[in-house]
């Protein structure tokens, strides 16, 4: 297995959060990932951008979400 692939419960246990809410959020399409032979990862690259960007603040990520407008800065 690649090392830039994280098991979601090693990823949880590294950003304070459930492996249940970083499946969420892979689903929603905010964190990268992908089930290799049954199991869900997180790419490395976007576990340390979604840090960069402040982690899990949820409203922002559902504002990211749903959002269309020009003047709103969460896009």
């Amino acid at each position: 297995m690649a090392t830039d692939l994280v098991s979601l419960e090693a990823a949880a246990r590294e950003l304070g959060t459930t492996p249940l809410r970083l499946l969420m959020l892979v689903k929603q399409g905010i964190l990268a990932g992908e089930m290799v032979e049954g199991e869900w990862f997180v790419l490395r690259p976007a576990i340390e951008r979604f840090t960069a960007a402040g982690g899990d603040r949820r409203a922002d990520l559902a504002c990211k979400a749903s959002c269309g407008k020009s003047a709103c800065s969460c896009s």
